[in-house]
């Protein structure tokens, strides 16, 4: 947004000695210090704006993350801003003289804030040519007027002009907007809008513009009621903080001190002076400008950010975003500002989750939440966040670039899997052949004993399995072995006849001991001690995976 911009101070002209009143509708709010319908004439024109806007667009309630300002002058004086709408201390601003003239360039502006915080992004012809259309809106006696030609219409222009003032299409521009928000290519979405492809549609729009027959339009206008228009007055002090709070140069320092110093609107003309104080790049005073207001209990978010730009202390910086994210969960640069200092990932997907929400247009912040579900290896969501870039992205080469990286997503997948699955298995493979050569020891180390002499102890001398310890165990005599590819399954008759069937999922991960071969096929009766997992197979008919074999 443009600065404002002081021509003049005149101190004597800054006292706010007239009557100042308010009224407040949707996002705007005018504040004027003239008489009459003025004021409410400023609010209806600026609510039949946005119906117009949303009429167009197919989207109800266009709001914005901050509210608008609308400053009527009876006399400007020596306030004055460059045409359009600025960034005030805590909102957007807009200045108006009564009985002037529109400034140049005030709708184009409004149109580009609200598409920017209502809409996901659409195809920059679009956008250009919605903005073009609506730079030359017009309203009086509550009458709604739109399609004037600019001073230069183009071809992005030209083709809204037609599917707006065109009967037999201005019923289903609202489609084709609605599909390529949702980021439809052009074709399907004319097709689906109009029954007609693309080329044909930018055929008639070509034609339209080589015509040169700008016909205007009339759209719907907002009806309001009395109740509608309350009409609110301000007191002195708000008067004096909302012409300060155009954050014009001295003008506003002026205003701000001189509320300091009648203990009026302490907080808010603390941020003002460090916002100004931002503006002349004097960091350190407009950080502690920014503290004072914090001090003094400031109800503004952006307060809380500014300082937290400028704060060295991470955790007072963390702190003031945080407490800027509640007072107006609206805005998305807290979480962006969090997320970029969050060591947790998992906190910083959620941050930047919280900041595509709020502002879907910014691709870097897709792009970031897309970093962040990499790095915890989260494919599904890289995928989702890179396709949102893309469509997000404002130009071919960007674009190009997201979709690329939405490509590549698969392949990071596969390969992250197969080296979990090749770590996996060098794990799994270190730990058997541990496994292996302590059992082999012990062996060694009992027949020593026994070759030396000495008698084996009454109880097992060779704790020989060091995994989790099976629970199930059987005796008896080993009848059969069946092969099932790497697989083998056990058949044990026990003591009282009965058959129990155990799975072997892989002989190189089970203990063997005592001199015996598994040989596939019916077995020599011989006795066999097993320990093994319970688990069911039904398919198999097997009661659980074997641990351990012993043959006495």
């Amino acid at each position: 947004m443009r600065r404002l911009l002081a021509l003049a101070l005149f101190p004597a002209l800054l006292a706010a000695k007239d009557d100042w009143v308010k009224y407040a509708s949707g996002p705007f709010e005018v504040m004027t210090d003239t008489t009459g319908r003025a004021g409410r004439d400023t609010l209806v024109r600026f609510e039949e704006f946005r119906q117009a806007l949303s009429d167009v667009l197919g989207q109800n309630d266009l709001g914005t993350p901050q509210p608008v300002r609308i400053l009527l002058f009876r006399n400007a004086k020596g306030w004055t801003a460059v045409p359009g709408v600025t960034m005030g201390r805590d909102r957007y601003s807009i200045v108006l003289e009564e009985k002037a003239a529109t400034p140049a360039g005030l709708y184009t502006d409004l149109t580009r804030l609200f598409l920017e915080n209502n809409t996901a992004r659409m195809p920059p012809a679009f956008e250009h040519g919605l903005i073009e259309f609506f730079s030359t809106f017009q309203n009086k006696n509550v009458r709604i007027t739109v399609g004037a030609p600019p001073p230069h219409p183009d071809l992005d222009w030209a083709r809204i002009h037609f599917l707006v003032t065109d009967p037999e299409y201005s019923g289903r521009l609202k489609v084709l907007l609605f599909n390529l928000r949702q980021g439809a290519d052009l074709d399907p979405a004319c097709r689906n809008a109009f029954g007609k492809p693309a080329a044909e549609m930018e055929a008639l729009a070509a034609k339209h513009l080589a015509d040169g027959n700008f016909q205007t339009t009339t759209l719907n206008s907002r009806t309001m009621a009395d109740k509608d228009l309350v009409e609110r007055p301000l007191s002195e002090p708000d008067a004096r903080l909302a012409r300060a709070d155009l954050l014009a140069g001295e003008a506003s320092a002026a205003e701000y001190r001189e509320l300091i110093h009648k203990g009026e609107k302490i907080a808010e003309a603390q941020e003002g002076l460090g916002l100004l104080a931002l503006a002349r790049h004097d960091k350190p005073e407009a950080h502690h400008a920014f503290a004072e207001a914090m001090a003094a209990g400031s109800a503004s978010a952006r307060c809380y950010i500014e300082f937290a730009k400028l704060e060295p202390d991470a955790g007072k910086a963390t702190l003031a975003l945080r407490k800027a994210a509640a007072l107006n969960p609206k805005l998305d640069e807290p979480f962006a500002l969090l997320a970029a200092r969050d060591t947790d990932p998992a906190q910083r997907m959620a941050h930047w989750k919280a900041a595509t929400e709020r502002n879907p247009r910014n691709a870097d912040y897709w792009k970031a939440l897309a970093a962040a579900a990499l790095a915890e290896h989260d494919y599904a969501e890289a995928s989702k966040a890179w396709n949102q870039a893309e469509l997000a992205s404002t130009g071919p080469a960007q674009r190009a670039a997201m979709h690329q990286a939405r490509l590549d997503v698969e392949q990071q997948r596969i390969d992250y899997e197969a080296d979990e699955k090749r770590r996996e298995a060098e794990e799994d493979a270190r730990d058997l052949a541990r496994l292996k050569q302590e059992a082999i020891a012990r062996v060694h180390e009992s027949e020593s004993k026994i070759n030396q002499g000495d008698k084996p102890s009454a109880t097992k001398p060779i704790p020989w399995w060091d995994g989790p310890a099976p629970s199930g165990k059987v005796r008896g005599t080993l009848r059969q072995v069946d092969c099932l590819g790497k697989q083998l399954r056990l058949i044990v008759e026990t003591a009282d006849h009965k058959l129990v069937r155990l799975l072997v999922p892989d002989a190189s991960q089970i203990v063997i001991t005592g001199q015996q071969t598994l040989a596939c096929g019916k077995a020599s009766p011989r006795q066999v001690s097993i320990e093994y997992f319970p688990k069911t197979n039904s398919r198999l008919t097997t009661a659980g995976e074997v641990a351990t074999i012993e043959f006495p």
